[in-house]
């Protein structure tokens, strides 16, 4: 397949939404006590493991379109752009309001949108606003969009008391607990960003380029439900490096990336054996790498907009500054777009 480079698409505003309560791992250790000590498994073992000393939660109560239309307010605040200009909305989050209608119908009317804007969701797991972004800027290079907004909203909190009574059975075992392991990595949060003409805007940071591979084979490493998730947790790493590697290579080969090209790396965060593993792999300065994950776990597709912008905010980006934006979707599916400040 040929991969899309684009000419005429800026970054017009970003922003993003905290979840507002901070849970310790070691909270979480607490009310599993009981089963891992049966289990003789150590106290710290979640942090030791995952690199996540904390991740923040929404009420048990706040839908996806919630927290995704809160981080959309904050831009248009932010940028005083006029969302009567919005063609595009797509919403990119693994979690949804309902299996119908469209999350994204939700926040159309959450943000009082129109009825000209074209609203859908776009599903690729952890994967999806990297995709929303690619669809959004090749319908603005093609003439189709002149503003489109990409949003996700994560509340893992439903997920995580499920996957914490599962966990506390009398009759758990380790091999259940640890294909459950992967789901007491994950946090909350809201991100949106607005995507729009370069020619209107030719100051603002620009997308230049994306790559994706995807490896299906893999589909079955982690997969999840209302009921919870389970993730073989090193296969899906290993799988998801050696994809990595093969979507790097895309982009050395279409763009002239090298290991040396890019000034920032913001990945998708699950833990920090995934992220070294990864730079090791690849060649990369791990120190390049912006790290959310500690405070805020594994916040799925908003993980790379929310590590963006507090990228920004703490002024670890500068004019010029190349950047790889960098994700990889249960499934397999993984994609690397060039940003150029």
């Amino acid at each position: 397949m040929s991969f899309p480079q684009y000419n005429n698409v800026a970054i017009v505003g970003l922003a993003r939404d905290e979840a507002p309560e901070a849970m310790a791992s070691a909270d979480i250790e607490a009310a599993l006590a009981g089963p891992m000590k049966r289990l003789k498994l150590p106290r710290g073992l979640l942090a030791a493991l995952t690199g996540i000393t904390r991740r923040r939660l929404y009420p048990l109560d706040c839908r996806p379109s919630q927290a995704a239309a809160a981080a959309a307010e904050k831009l248009f605040a932010a940028t005083g752009l006029d969302r009567e200009r919005i063609d595009l909305l797509y919403s990119t989050s693994v979690g949804r309001d309902h299996i119908e209608p469209s999350t994204a119908s939700i926040v159309q009317h959450r943000l009082g949108l129109g009825g000209r804007v074209k609203s859908l969701d776009i599903g690729s797991a952890c994967l999806g606003f990297i995709d929303g972004l690619e669809l959004a800027a090749m319908s603005i290079e093609a003439g189709r969009a002149a503003l489109a907004l990409v949003v996700a909203g994560e509340n893992s909190r439903p997920i995580l008391e499920t996957t914490l009574k599962t966990l506390s059975a009398p009759d758990v075992t380790r091999e259940l607990f640890f294909r459950h392991f992967a789901t007491l990595t994950l946090g909350s949060g809201g991100a949106a960003m607005v995507l729009g003409r370069r020619e209107e805007f030719p100051e603002n940071p620009r997308l230049i380029g994306s790559v994706s591979r995807s490896d299906a084979f893999s589909n079955h490493l982690c997969r999840g439900d209302a009921d919870g998730m389970e993730t073989d947790s090193t296969a899906l790493m290993n799988a998801g490096v050696a994809l990595a590697q093969e979507t790097f290579t895309e982009g050395a080969e279409r763009f002239g990336w090298t290991t040396a090209s890019f000034q920032r790396l913001i990945s998708h965060q699950v833990s920090a054996a995934n992220t070294k593993k990864m730079c090791q792999t690849l060649g990369l300065d791990e120190s390049l790498l912006v790290k959310t994950f500690p405070d805020y776990g594994n916040m799925g597709p908003a993980a790379v907009p929310f590590t963006l912008d507090v990228a920004r905010e703490r002024g670890l980006i500068r004019p010029g500054d190349r950047l790889a934006l960098m994700g990889i979707g249960s499934g397999l599916c993984c994609s690397m777009m060039e940003v150029r400040w």
